[in-house]
């Protein structure tokens, strides 16, 4: 016996893979800011380091 609630219709399937699609989204641009960070402040610390003997 199947139950009218559980049926997928169009509407509510668009609406499901729309907030996959958002998570997926929000979760790849999160790991591409991490990485981005992470490779600037290497090449800042990599363009200061010779710096640190000087004193200033």
């Amino acid at each position: 016996m199947a139950n009218k609630n559980n049926t997928l219709y169009p509407r509510k399937a668009f609406r499901f893979s729309l907030n996959i699609l958002a998570a997926t989204f929000l979760a790849v641009v999160s790991i591409l800011y991490i990485i981005y960070t992470s490779w600037s402040n290497k090449l800042y610390f990599e363009k200061w380091k010779d710096y640190d003997d000087c004193g200033i």
